[in-house]
Protein backbone atom coordinates (compact mmCIF):
# COMPACT_ATOMS: atom_id res chain seq x y z
CA UNK A 1 0.00 0.00 0.00
CA UNK A 2 1.20 3.41 -0.69
CA UNK A 3 0.74 6.89 0.38
CA UNK A 4 -1.66 7.71 -2.09
CA UNK A 5 -3.88 4.62 -1.63
CA UNK A 6 -4.10 5.00 2.47
CA UNK A 7 -4.56 8.51 2.72
CA UNK A 8 -8.41 8.01 3.40
CA UNK A 9 -6.92 6.81 6.77
CA UNK A 10 -6.09 10.44 7.49
CA UNK A 11 -8.51 13.15 6.03
CA UNK A 12 -7.30 16.04 7.98
CA UNK A 13 -3.61 15.29 5.65
CA UNK A 14 -5.71 14.69 2.27
CA UNK A 15 -7.51 18.43 3.14
CA UNK A 16 -3.89 20.08 3.58
CA UNK A 17 -2.88 18.64 0.25
CA UNK A 18 -6.57 19.79 -1.64
CA UNK A 19 -6.02 23.39 0.41
CA UNK A 20 -2.84 23.81 -1.26
CA UNK A 21 -3.89 24.12 -5.18
CA UNK A 22 -4.68 27.49 -5.56
CA UNK A 23 -8.73 27.23 -7.05
CA UNK A 24 -9.42 30.63 -6.88
CA UNK A 25 -12.90 31.35 -8.99
CA UNK A 26 -12.44 33.10 -11.18
CA UNK A 27 -10.58 32.04 -13.08
CA UNK A 28 -10.85 28.52 -11.57
CA UNK A 29 -7.89 26.31 -12.43
CA UNK A 30 -9.20 23.33 -10.84
CA UNK A 31 -7.72 21.16 -12.81
CA UNK A 32 -4.40 20.29 -10.98
CA UNK A 33 -6.61 19.88 -8.32
CA UNK A 34 -9.07 17.52 -10.10
CA UNK A 35 -6.53 15.63 -11.51
CA UNK A 36 -4.66 14.97 -7.78
CA UNK A 37 -8.07 13.32 -6.93
CA UNK A 38 -8.62 11.39 -9.94
CA UNK A 39 -5.03 9.88 -8.89
CA UNK A 40 -6.00 9.22 -5.89
CA UNK A 41 -9.03 7.13 -7.25
CA UNK A 42 -7.14 5.45 -9.78
CA UNK A 43 -4.54 4.20 -7.30
CA UNK A 44 -7.92 2.26 -5.41
CA UNK A 45 -8.25 0.81 -8.96
CA UNK A 46 -11.92 2.62 -8.99
CA UNK A 47 -12.91 4.07 -12.64
CA UNK A 48 -12.87 7.81 -13.38
CA UNK A 49 -14.86 9.68 -15.84
CA UNK A 50 -13.66 13.45 -16.71
CA UNK A 51 -16.23 15.83 -18.42
CA UNK A 52 -15.53 19.57 -19.59
CA UNK A 53 -17.49 22.53 -20.90
CA UNK A 54 -14.38 24.60 -20.83
CA UNK A 55 -10.71 23.49 -21.08
CA UNK A 56 -9.08 23.31 -18.16
CA UNK A 57 -12.05 23.00 -16.13
CA UNK A 58 -13.14 18.69 -15.73
CA UNK A 59 -15.56 17.56 -13.32
CA UNK A 60 -14.67 14.46 -12.20
CA UNK A 61 -17.23 11.30 -12.23
CA UNK A 62 -16.81 8.07 -10.14
CA UNK A 63 -19.10 4.89 -9.19
CA UNK A 64 -18.92 1.69 -7.40
CA UNK A 65 -20.85 -0.93 -7.46
CA UNK A 66 -23.60 -1.74 -4.84
CA UNK A 67 -26.44 -4.51 -4.40
CA UNK A 68 -28.93 -2.94 -6.14
CA UNK A 69 -31.38 -2.33 -2.98
CA UNK A 70 -31.65 1.23 -3.27
CA UNK A 71 -31.24 3.92 -5.73
CA UNK A 72 -27.67 5.26 -6.53
CA UNK A 73 -26.38 8.09 -3.72
CA UNK A 74 -24.58 11.01 -4.96
CA UNK A 75 -22.13 12.53 -3.22
CA UNK A 76 -20.97 15.60 -4.75
CA UNK A 77 -19.04 18.61 -3.72
CA UNK A 78 -16.68 22.00 -5.30
CA UNK A 79 -13.06 22.58 -5.33
CA UNK A 80 -13.12 25.77 -6.56
CA UNK A 81 -12.69 28.47 -3.93
CA UNK A 82 -13.41 32.39 -3.55
CA UNK A 83 -10.75 35.42 -3.60
CA UNK A 84 -8.67 36.00 -0.48
CA UNK A 85 -7.49 39.66 -2.44
CA UNK A 86 -7.76 42.60 0.45
CA UNK A 87 -7.41 40.03 3.19
CA UNK A 88 -5.27 40.28 6.07
CA UNK A 89 -4.43 36.44 7.07
CA UNK A 90 -2.19 35.00 9.78
CA UNK A 91 -1.20 32.41 7.68
CA UNK A 92 -0.73 31.76 4.06
CA UNK A 93 -4.35 30.86 2.40
CA UNK A 94 -3.01 28.13 0.10
CA UNK A 95 -0.48 26.88 2.88
CA UNK A 96 -2.94 24.31 4.63
CA UNK A 97 -0.96 24.45 7.67
CA UNK A 98 -1.78 22.81 10.76
CA UNK A 99 -1.05 25.14 13.28
CA UNK A 100 -3.20 25.28 16.91
CA UNK A 101 -5.47 22.22 15.86
CA UNK A 102 -6.53 23.73 13.37
CA UNK A 103 -6.27 23.31 9.45
CA UNK A 104 -5.31 26.77 7.95
CA UNK A 105 -6.29 27.72 4.67
CA UNK A 106 -8.98 28.75 1.89
CA UNK A 107 -11.53 26.28 1.29
CA UNK A 108 -10.78 24.72 4.59
CA UNK A 109 -14.98 24.87 5.31
CA UNK A 110 -16.09 26.25 1.40
CA UNK A 111 -15.80 22.88 0.87
CA UNK A 112 -12.52 21.50 -0.08
CA UNK A 113 -12.97 20.28 3.87
CA UNK A 114 -15.86 18.76 2.94
CA UNK A 115 -14.68 16.93 -0.55
CA UNK A 116 -11.64 15.76 1.62
CA UNK A 117 -14.62 13.86 4.12
CA UNK A 118 -16.63 12.28 0.87
CA UNK A 119 -13.62 11.08 -0.89
CA UNK A 120 -11.86 9.64 2.20
CA UNK A 121 -15.15 7.90 2.91
CA UNK A 122 -15.99 7.02 -0.26
CA UNK A 123 -11.90 5.93 -1.02
CA UNK A 124 -12.46 3.80 1.87
CA UNK A 125 -16.05 1.99 1.14
CA UNK A 126 -13.88 0.22 -1.59
CA UNK A 127 -10.78 -0.10 0.10
CA UNK A 128 -12.69 -2.08 2.65
CA UNK A 129 -15.19 -3.60 -0.08
CA UNK A 130 -18.15 -1.76 2.44
CA UNK A 131 -21.58 -3.75 1.23
CA UNK A 132 -23.64 -0.56 -0.21
CA UNK A 133 -27.32 -0.80 -0.48
CA UNK A 134 -27.06 0.95 -3.75
CA UNK A 135 -24.30 2.53 -6.23
CA UNK A 136 -22.52 5.52 -4.91
CA UNK A 137 -21.64 8.13 -7.42
CA UNK A 138 -18.71 10.83 -6.56
CA UNK A 139 -19.26 13.86 -8.25
CA UNK A 140 -16.81 16.56 -7.57
CA UNK A 141 -17.02 19.77 -9.61
CA UNK A 142 -15.68 23.07 -10.83
CA UNK A 143 -16.83 26.62 -10.66
CA UNK A 144 -19.35 26.33 -7.82
CA UNK A 145 -18.31 29.98 -6.40
CA UNK A 146 -19.71 32.14 -9.95
CA UNK A 147 -22.79 30.29 -11.13
CA UNK A 148 -21.83 26.71 -11.84
CA UNK A 149 -21.51 27.06 -15.82
CA UNK A 150 -18.72 24.86 -15.96
CA UNK A 151 -19.60 22.55 -13.41
CA UNK A 152 -22.93 21.32 -12.15
CA UNK A 153 -25.33 23.74 -13.98
CA UNK A 154 -23.29 21.58 -17.37
CA UNK A 155 -23.77 18.10 -15.71
CA UNK A 156 -27.26 18.40 -14.92
CA UNK A 157 -28.46 20.28 -18.16
CA UNK A 158 -25.70 17.90 -21.07
CA UNK A 159 -25.44 15.14 -18.30
CA UNK A 160 -28.39 14.22 -16.84
CA UNK A 161 -28.13 10.19 -17.60
CA UNK A 162 -25.41 10.17 -15.22
CA UNK A 163 -27.44 10.89 -12.40
CA UNK A 164 -30.16 8.31 -13.19
CA UNK A 165 -32.36 6.96 -10.98
CA UNK A 166 -31.04 9.19 -8.05
CA UNK A 167 -33.09 10.48 -5.62
CA UNK A 168 -30.70 11.67 -2.59
CA UNK A 169 -27.55 13.35 -2.16
CA UNK A 170 -25.28 13.90 0.12
CA UNK A 171 -23.42 17.80 -0.35
CA UNK A 172 -22.75 21.10 1.22
CA UNK A 173 -23.77 23.11 3.57
CA UNK A 174 -24.44 21.18 6.91
CA UNK A 175 -23.32 19.28 9.25
CA UNK A 176 -21.58 21.97 11.16
CA UNK A 177 -22.67 22.31 15.11
CA UNK A 178 -24.79 25.50 15.85
CA UNK A 179 -25.22 26.66 19.66
CA UNK A 180 -28.80 28.41 21.00
CA UNK A 181 -29.42 28.67 24.60
CA UNK A 182 -26.39 26.62 25.76
CA UNK A 183 -27.60 23.80 23.65
CA UNK A 184 -25.55 22.25 21.19
CA UNK A 185 -27.12 21.08 17.50
CA UNK A 186 -26.13 19.75 14.51
CA UNK A 187 -27.49 21.09 11.16
CA UNK A 188 -28.80 19.08 8.22
CA UNK A 189 -29.43 21.59 5.37
CA UNK A 190 -32.58 20.18 3.46
CA UNK A 191 -33.81 23.42 1.59
CA UNK A 192 -31.98 26.72 0.74
CA UNK A 193 -33.32 30.06 -1.06
CA UNK A 194 -33.52 31.35 -4.36
CA UNK A 195 -31.29 33.52 -6.15
CA UNK A 196 -32.28 36.28 -8.69
CA UNK A 197 -30.53 38.77 -10.21
CA UNK A 198 -31.88 42.29 -11.10
CA UNK A 199 -31.21 45.48 -12.98
CA UNK A 200 -33.06 48.69 -11.78
CA UNK A 201 -32.14 51.48 -13.97
CA UNK A 202 -33.05 55.05 -13.64
CA UNK A 203 -32.99 57.99 -16.30
CA UNK A 204 -32.90 61.76 -16.24
CA UNK A 205 -32.24 64.09 -17.90
CA UNK A 206 -28.12 64.69 -18.49
CA UNK A 207 -26.60 68.38 -18.72
CA UNK A 208 -23.38 70.51 -17.94
CA UNK A 209 -22.73 69.59 -13.66
CA UNK A 210 -22.18 73.02 -13.37
CA UNK A 211 -26.63 73.32 -13.54
CA UNK A 212 -27.42 70.95 -11.44
CA UNK A 213 -30.58 69.15 -12.20
CA UNK A 214 -32.73 68.43 -9.33
CA UNK A 215 -35.37 65.05 -9.56
CA UNK A 216 -32.67 63.66 -12.03
CA UNK A 217 -31.32 60.07 -12.23
CA UNK A 218 -29.15 60.64 -9.31
CA UNK A 219 -32.03 61.61 -6.72
CA UNK A 220 -34.23 58.67 -7.96
CA UNK A 221 -30.91 56.54 -7.24
CA UNK A 222 -30.97 58.10 -3.57
CA UNK A 223 -34.87 57.38 -3.44
CA UNK A 224 -34.70 53.92 -3.81
CA UNK A 225 -31.77 52.80 -1.96
CA UNK A 226 -32.66 55.02 0.58
CA UNK A 227 -35.96 53.02 0.09
CA UNK A 228 -34.52 49.76 -0.05
CA UNK A 229 -32.42 50.37 3.41
CA UNK A 230 -35.83 51.87 5.39
CA UNK A 231 -37.79 48.65 4.53
CA UNK A 232 -38.39 45.25 5.08
CA UNK A 233 -40.29 42.92 2.66
CA UNK A 234 -42.97 41.22 4.25
CA UNK A 235 -41.97 37.87 6.53
CA UNK A 236 -43.26 34.63 5.01
CA UNK A 237 -43.56 31.61 7.52
CA UNK A 238 -42.17 28.92 4.75
CA UNK A 239 -42.22 25.10 5.59
CA UNK A 240 -38.85 24.62 5.81
CA UNK A 241 -38.43 27.59 8.48
CA UNK A 242 -41.01 26.03 10.42
CA UNK A 243 -39.71 22.49 10.58
CA UNK A 244 -36.19 24.42 11.17
CA UNK A 245 -37.39 26.77 14.35
CA UNK A 246 -39.35 24.12 15.60
CA UNK A 247 -36.79 21.86 15.69
CA UNK A 248 -34.82 24.41 17.18
CA UNK A 249 -37.64 25.51 19.86
CA UNK A 250 -37.75 21.73 21.11
CA UNK A 251 -34.52 21.39 21.86
CA UNK A 252 -33.93 24.20 24.02
CA UNK A 253 -35.26 25.08 27.98
CA UNK A 254 -38.15 27.98 28.39
CA UNK A 255 -38.67 30.65 28.03
CA UNK A 256 -35.82 30.87 25.25
CA UNK A 257 -38.10 28.34 23.63
CA UNK A 258 -41.15 30.66 23.28
CA UNK A 259 -39.10 33.13 21.72
CA UNK A 260 -37.42 30.81 18.77
CA UNK A 261 -41.25 30.00 18.29
CA UNK A 262 -41.77 34.01 18.15
CA UNK A 263 -40.08 33.58 14.73
CA UNK A 264 -42.88 31.87 13.40
CA UNK A 265 -45.68 33.97 13.93
CA UNK A 266 -45.32 37.43 11.35
CA UNK A 267 -46.93 39.77 13.43
CA UNK A 268 -44.00 38.88 16.43
CA UNK A 269 -41.26 37.87 14.01
CA UNK A 270 -39.84 41.54 13.75
CA UNK A 271 -39.71 42.17 17.30
CA UNK A 272 -38.11 38.95 18.21
CA UNK A 273 -35.32 39.67 15.80
CA UNK A 274 -34.44 42.66 17.13
CA UNK A 275 -33.80 40.80 20.13
CA UNK A 276 -31.60 38.91 18.62
CA UNK A 277 -27.98 41.01 18.37
CA UNK A 278 -26.11 40.39 15.25
CA UNK A 279 -28.30 37.25 14.59
CA UNK A 280 -31.26 39.26 13.12
CA UNK A 281 -29.35 39.47 9.85
CA UNK A 282 -28.66 36.54 9.58
CA UNK A 283 -32.15 34.42 10.64
CA UNK A 284 -34.41 37.43 9.24
CA UNK A 285 -33.60 36.47 5.98
CA UNK A 286 -34.48 32.95 6.76
CA UNK A 287 -38.09 34.84 6.83
CA UNK A 288 -38.53 37.05 3.72
CA UNK A 289 -37.37 37.91 0.48
CA UNK A 290 -34.41 40.13 0.54
CA UNK A 291 -33.03 42.17 -1.79
CA UNK A 292 -29.50 44.06 -1.83
CA UNK A 293 -27.86 46.57 -4.36
CA UNK A 294 -24.09 45.30 -5.15
CA UNK A 295 -23.06 46.78 -8.22
CA UNK A 296 -24.00 50.70 -8.79
CA UNK A 297 -22.98 52.20 -12.78
CA UNK A 298 -23.48 55.78 -13.80
CA UNK A 299 -21.84 58.65 -15.50
CA UNK A 300 -18.49 58.69 -17.41
CA UNK A 301 -17.55 62.57 -16.96
CA UNK A 302 -16.78 64.36 -13.34
CA UNK A 303 -18.71 67.37 -15.19
CA UNK A 304 -21.53 65.61 -16.86
CA UNK A 305 -24.96 64.46 -15.36
CA UNK A 306 -25.54 61.03 -15.80
CA UNK A 307 -28.74 60.75 -17.90
CA UNK A 308 -28.33 56.46 -17.00
CA UNK A 309 -27.61 54.97 -13.37
CA UNK A 310 -28.12 51.28 -13.25
CA UNK A 311 -27.79 49.16 -10.24
CA UNK A 312 -27.29 45.66 -10.06
CA UNK A 313 -29.32 43.63 -7.23
CA UNK A 314 -28.95 40.23 -5.40
CA UNK A 315 -32.54 39.06 -4.32
CA UNK A 316 -33.33 35.60 -2.55
CA UNK A 317 -36.49 34.25 -2.59
CA UNK A 318 -37.73 32.51 0.48
CA UNK A 319 -38.26 28.36 -1.25
CA UNK A 320 -41.42 28.30 -3.35
CA UNK A 321 -41.84 31.96 -4.18
CA UNK A 322 -42.22 33.27 -7.97
CA UNK A 323 -40.20 35.91 -9.54
CA UNK A 324 -43.59 37.89 -10.16
CA UNK A 325 -44.54 37.80 -6.15
CA UNK A 326 -40.97 38.57 -5.38
CA UNK A 327 -41.30 41.68 -7.98
CA UNK A 328 -44.47 42.83 -6.56
CA UNK A 329 -43.19 42.90 -3.27
CA UNK A 330 -40.06 44.90 -4.54
CA UNK A 331 -42.03 47.78 -6.40
CA UNK A 332 -44.25 47.74 -3.33
CA UNK A 333 -41.06 49.55 -1.23
CA UNK A 334 -39.39 51.06 -4.42
CA UNK A 335 -41.89 51.95 -6.65
CA UNK A 336 -42.48 51.75 -9.93
CA UNK A 337 -40.03 54.58 -11.67
CA UNK A 338 -37.09 51.98 -11.48
CA UNK A 339 -36.80 49.90 -14.51
CA UNK A 340 -36.28 46.10 -13.56
CA UNK A 341 -34.83 43.59 -15.50
CA UNK A 342 -33.67 40.04 -14.75
CA UNK A 343 -30.21 39.09 -15.13
CA UNK A 344 -30.39 35.71 -13.96
CA UNK A 345 -32.93 33.44 -12.05
CA UNK A 346 -31.79 30.01 -10.36
CA UNK A 347 -34.56 27.85 -9.16
CA UNK A 348 -34.89 26.71 -6.19
CA UNK A 349 -35.78 22.90 -4.80
CA UNK A 350 -39.78 23.07 -3.43
CA UNK A 351 -40.50 21.53 0.13
CA UNK A 352 -37.72 19.16 1.00
CA UNK A 353 -38.03 15.63 0.73
CA UNK A 354 -36.95 14.24 4.67
CA UNK A 355 -36.91 10.53 3.92
CA UNK A 356 -33.37 10.01 4.51
CA UNK A 357 -33.28 12.77 7.63
CA UNK A 358 -33.36 10.32 10.23
CA UNK A 359 -30.71 8.05 8.99
CA UNK A 360 -28.82 10.79 9.24
CA UNK A 361 -29.74 12.18 12.68
CA UNK A 362 -28.92 8.73 13.80
CA UNK A 363 -25.45 8.65 12.70
CA UNK A 364 -24.59 11.88 14.47
CA UNK A 365 -26.27 10.64 17.62
CA UNK A 366 -24.22 7.61 17.15
CA UNK A 367 -21.18 9.78 16.94
CA UNK A 368 -22.23 12.28 19.69
CA UNK A 369 -24.89 11.26 22.06
CA UNK A 370 -25.31 14.69 22.70
CA UNK A 371 -26.37 15.54 19.07
CA UNK A 372 -29.50 16.85 18.38
CA UNK A 373 -30.11 17.09 14.68
CA UNK A 374 -32.37 20.26 13.27
CA UNK A 375 -32.96 20.73 9.26
CA UNK A 376 -31.45 23.77 7.89
CA UNK A 377 -32.71 26.19 5.66
CA UNK A 378 -29.77 28.15 4.31
CA UNK A 379 -29.71 31.44 3.34
CA UNK A 380 -27.18 31.20 -0.01
CA UNK A 381 -27.38 29.10 -2.70
CA UNK A 382 -25.37 25.96 -3.70
CA UNK A 383 -25.18 23.02 -6.78
CA UNK A 384 -28.77 21.91 -5.50
CA UNK A 385 -30.78 23.95 -7.28
CA UNK A 386 -29.35 22.32 -9.92
CA UNK A 387 -29.33 18.50 -8.99
CA UNK A 388 -33.34 19.39 -7.67
CA UNK A 389 -34.14 19.94 -11.37
CA UNK A 390 -33.42 16.04 -11.79
CA UNK A 391 -35.81 15.30 -8.85
CA UNK A 392 -32.66 14.81 -6.36
CA UNK A 393 -33.22 15.99 -2.54
CA UNK A 394 -29.82 16.97 -1.46
CA UNK A 395 -28.85 16.73 2.49
CA UNK A 396 -26.13 19.37 3.64
CA UNK A 397 -23.92 16.52 5.73
CA UNK A 398 -20.92 17.16 6.20
CA UNK A 399 -20.86 16.48 10.17
CA UNK A 400 -18.02 18.87 12.12
CA UNK A 401 -17.98 18.94 15.69
CA UNK A 402 -16.92 22.68 16.54
CA UNK A 403 -16.77 24.18 19.80
CA UNK A 404 -19.17 27.26 21.01
CA UNK A 405 -16.65 29.89 20.25
CA UNK A 406 -16.11 28.87 16.49
CA UNK A 407 -18.28 30.96 14.46
CA UNK A 408 -18.58 28.92 11.29
CA UNK A 409 -20.55 30.92 9.06
CA UNK A 410 -18.59 34.12 9.69
CA UNK A 411 -15.32 32.15 9.02
CA UNK A 412 -16.47 31.28 5.82
CA UNK A 413 -14.90 33.49 2.76
CA UNK A 414 -13.07 35.48 5.23
CA UNK A 415 -9.77 35.56 5.87
CA UNK A 416 -8.41 33.00 8.58
CA UNK A 417 -10.55 30.24 7.42
CA UNK A 418 -9.78 27.37 9.35
CA UNK A 419 -11.38 23.98 10.39
CA UNK A 420 -10.67 21.64 13.38
CA UNK A 421 -8.64 19.11 12.39
CA UNK A 422 -9.95 16.50 14.60
CA UNK A 423 -13.10 17.44 12.54
CA UNK A 424 -12.25 15.58 9.47
CA UNK A 425 -12.18 12.05 10.70
CA UNK A 426 -15.21 12.55 12.77
CA UNK A 427 -17.50 13.71 9.31
CA UNK A 428 -15.53 11.31 7.32
CA UNK A 429 -16.63 8.20 9.78
CA UNK A 430 -20.25 9.90 9.53
CA UNK A 431 -19.91 9.87 5.90
CA UNK A 432 -18.90 6.36 5.79
CA UNK A 433 -21.98 4.75 8.41
CA UNK A 434 -24.48 6.17 5.90
CA UNK A 435 -22.72 4.89 2.28
CA UNK A 436 -23.35 1.05 4.50
CA UNK A 437 -27.50 2.21 5.72
CA UNK A 438 -28.42 4.70 2.58
CA UNK A 439 -31.00 1.90 1.49
CA UNK A 440 -32.32 1.31 5.22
Amino acid sequence: MTQATTIYQRPAELLQHLIRFDTTNPPGNEVACINYIDSLLQSLGIETMLLEKYPGRPNLIARLKGTGNAPPLLLYGHVDVVPTAGQNWTHPPFGGELIDGYIWGRGALDMKGGVAMMLAAFMRAKAENLSLPGDVILCIVPDEEVGGLAGARFLVEEHPDLFAGVKYAIGEFGGFTLYFGGKKFYTIQVAEKQCLWLRATLRGPAGHASAPIRGGATAKLARMLTALDQNRLPIHITQAARNMFEAIASGVDAPMDMVIRGLLDPAQADNVLEMMGDLKWSTGALLRNTVAPTVIRGGEAVNVIPATITVDMDARLVPGFTVEEMLTELQAVIGDEPEIEILNFDPGPGDPDMSLFNLLEGVLQEADPDAKAIPLLLGGVTDGRFFAQLGIQTYGFLPMQLGESFNFTSAIHAADERIPADALPFGTDAIYRVLGRFGG
